[in-house]
């Protein structure tokens, strides 16, 4: 009998995850010995709202999957040579965050990889929506990816950030001299920009409790020449206390936890919940020693995200007042690495990381 993996949404973490357990079970020889099945609902379209960022590991993941031919860029990829932060600070007016050769990133369409995986034929694609997977699901293991709105609020608990909401909009022009991604420090928040293959999306992210909603697409618009706002979202910064649900169900994606964008760091969490869930499964890593680690991962990128902030920006604001007061307590580890006592990745950050940003920046 073929053991079951059901995977529970199509957006970015359930693609993810399809398709690291196909290319983990393919490179052991096992895979006629799984069923790897997506739930899809037909009620969903992944929506292009903006570009995702991320690293290499996405484009070689495919490669390694699905022997898809990279040079035909299957997810619109654009080449993202690092982070360009504006108005932060009180020293300089840009620090450019550059990434190494080896740690290059890209911004890519998601519903290029979730067209690019549900039409593969490599996976069970059911067109059914789940509600309950536990008692919907026949599995031995189900990947829950449905989104924060479906999370049992028990089960989490908040993150420390001072940003709730954001306004999107796009340019539909491609800027071929912007190949990283910009962050710019605004009275309200800040705001990223993202380059596409066609087009430059734009998110302006802010604090709904100290901003008005109109006061912010004011801002947003005349800032940066926009015409209009396409969307506005409202979303919370948490982390599931336990990412396993039960004795099959793992939480995945947004269903296990959301930080704002600063880090970019969603795909390449999605990553690393796959090797933490691929452990408890099959190498028999206690689940508890799995969920301490992914959850340490989250509290490293909430304290470097909080970090940032610390410093201030052009701008002498409510908001830059209440994101300055927010309690800032780091572990000894953040403390060692930024020191350099300890040659260790804290969040995905090395020391060069905390020295280049220090140089840019005047701490207040």
């Amino acid at each position: 009998m073929k053991y079951k993996i059901a995977i529970v949404g199509a957006g970015n973490a359930g693609c993810i995850t399809a398709l690291h357990f196909y290319k983990h079970l393919k490179d052991g020889g096992d895979l006629h010995n799984f069923e790897i099945k997506i739930y899809h609902s037909p009620e969903y379209h992944p929506i292009e709202k903006v570009g995702q960022g991320t690293t290499l590991t996405v484009p070689e993941l495919i490669a390694d999957a699905l022997d898809i031919n990279w040079y035909n860029n299957p997810i619109g990829a654009t080449f993202k040579s690092g982070i360009l932060y504006e108005n932060w600070g009180k020293k300089q007016d840009k620090i450019f965050h550059p990434f190494l050769w080896n740690d290059m990133g890209i911004h890519f369409v998601p519903k290029k990889l979730s067209e690019l995986v549900l039409d593969s034929g490599f996976f069970d694609i059911v067109e059914q929506t789940i509600t309950n997977p536990e008692k919907e699901i026949d599995a031995n293991v189900i990947f829950d990816c449905r989104g924060r709105h479906n999370r049992d609020l028990k089960n989490y608990e908040d993150l420390i950030n001072p940003l709730n909401s954001v306004l999107l909009s796009k340019k539909f022009e491609r800027d071929n001299d912007l190949i990283y991604t910009k962050c710019v420090a605004t009275p309200n928040g800040w705001t990223f920009i993202i380059p596409n293959q066609d087009s430059v999306s734009y998110g302006y992210l802010f604090n709904k409790n100290i901003t008005k909603k109109q006061d912010a697409i004011d801002d947003f618009t005349s800032r940066f020449d926009l015409d209009y706002v396409t969307d506005t979202l409202e979303f919370s910064n948490y982390v599931a206390k336990n990412f396993r649900i039960g004795e099959r169900t793992i939480l995945q994606g947004n269903m296990y936890g959301f930080i704002e964008p600063m880090e970019a760091t969603a795909v390449g969490m999605y990553h690393r919940l796959c090797k933490c869930a691929w452990d408890g499964i099959f190498d028999k890593v206690s689940f508890e020693k799995c969920n301490q680690n992914i959850k340490s991962e989250m509290i490293e990128t909430q304290n470097i995200v909080l970090w940032h902030y610390q410093f201030g920006s052009k701008f002498d604001t409510p908001f830059w007042d209440y994101a300055k007061s927010l309690p800032f307590n780091p572990d000894q580890r953040f403390n060692d690495v930024i020191n350099g006592k300890l040659d260790e990745e804290y969040g995905q950050w090395k020391k060069w990381n905390f020295d280049n940003w220090k140089m840019g920046v005047e701490y207040v």
